[in-house]
C-alpha cells in the first residue's frame, strides 16, 4: 500500500488529508509540532492503526533532521507539504510587523524546501515519487486584483509566492529523477485559516486535489492547479 506523509496535519487541510488517505487504506504518516496535544489526529490514530503520528517543526533543521532519521529509508509515496501560517496583524502599509514576515518567510517558503530537501530520497524510493506543495490563489501576480478583497496580507501572500517559485524550480532539477513536484492552490476553503464563511469544505477541497494527484504525477510536474484540476495564473 501506497504512504503519505503529510506536514502540518492537525488541523485544516492537513487533518482532512489525513482522513481522506487513511479512509482509503493509505498508510498515513501525519506530522505536527505537538502530536500529544492534537486531539483529533490521536482520535484518527485510534481508529486506524495505519496513521502514524510524528512530530515535526519544519521550521527547525534539528526538527527535520530528526524526522528524517526516525523514517530512515523508508518510502514514501506522496509528500505533502502542507505546514503554514497566516498573521493577520501587522500586514499592511504603516503597520507592518517584519518580525512576523520573517516567521511567514521561514514556514511557508523555508519549511517546505528543509522538508522536501530532507526526505527527498524516501520520496525517490518509492513507485509514485510524487511531492504536492499547498499554496494559495492569493500568491498570484495576475490574480492580484480579483484576490486584494481579502486584503494586502504582504506576509501571506510574498511567502506562498516564493514558495510557487522554489517548488517550480524543484520540479524542474528533479525532472530528469521522475519526482514529480506540484503546485495546488486549495480555494477559499472553511478552516481556521480561511474562515466560516469560506466557498469550499476541507471535504470538497481535498476530495478534489485528491482527484488530480490520482492522476499520472508527472504530467503535473511544475504546475500550479487549483483543487478543481484547473491551471492557475502565475
Amino acid at each position: 500500500m501506497s504512504t503519505v506523509l503529510i506536514t502540518g496535519a492537525n488541523r485544516g487541510l492537513g487533518l482532512e488529508f489525513a482522513r481522506q488517505y487513511a479512509a482509503d487504506g493509505w498508510d498515513v504518516i501525519a506530522t505536527s509540532r505537538n502530536p500529544d496535544k492534537s486531539e483529533e489526529l490521536q482520535q484518527l490514530q485510534g481508529k486506524n492503526k495505519k496513521v502514524y503520528l510524528l512530530a515535526l517543526d519544519v521550521a527547525s533543521d534539528k526538527s527535520v533532521e530528526a524526522l528524517a532519521h526516525t523514517l530512515g529509508g523508508r518510502a514514501i509515496d506522496l509528500l505533502i507539504l502542507n505546514s503554514a501560517i497566516y498573521t493577520r496583524k501587522g500586514n499592511k502599509v504603516g503597520e507592518i510587523d517584519y518580525d512576523a514576515w520573517r516567521e511567514a518567510n521561514e514556514t511557508n517558503l523555508m519549511g517546505a524546501v528543509r522538508v522536501a530537501e530532507a526526505l527527498l530520497e524516501n520520496v525517490a524510493a518509492s513507485k509514485r515519487k510524487q511531492i504536492a506543495a499547498i499554496s494559495t490563489g492569493m500568491a498570484s501576480m495576475q490574480a492580484l486584483k480579483s484576490t486584494f478583497g481579502f486584503g494586502a496580507v504582504y506576509q501571506y501572500r510574498t511567502s506562498k509566492a516564493a514558495l510557487n517559485m522554489a517548488m517550480s524550480i524543484l520540479a524542474k532539477e528533479l525532472e530528469p529523477r521522475g519526482i514529480s513536484v506540484v503546485i495546488f492552490d486549495p480555494g477559499w476553503v472553511q478552516t481556521d485559516m480561511g474562515g466560516a464563511n469560506a466557498a469550499l469544505t476541507p471535504q470538497e477541497s481535498i476530495g478534489g486535489m485528491r482527484r488530480v494527484l490520482a492522476g499520472d504525477p508527472m504530467s503535473l510536474t511544475g504546475k500550479f492547479v487549483g483543487y478543481d484540476g484547473g491551471t492557475r495564473p502565475w
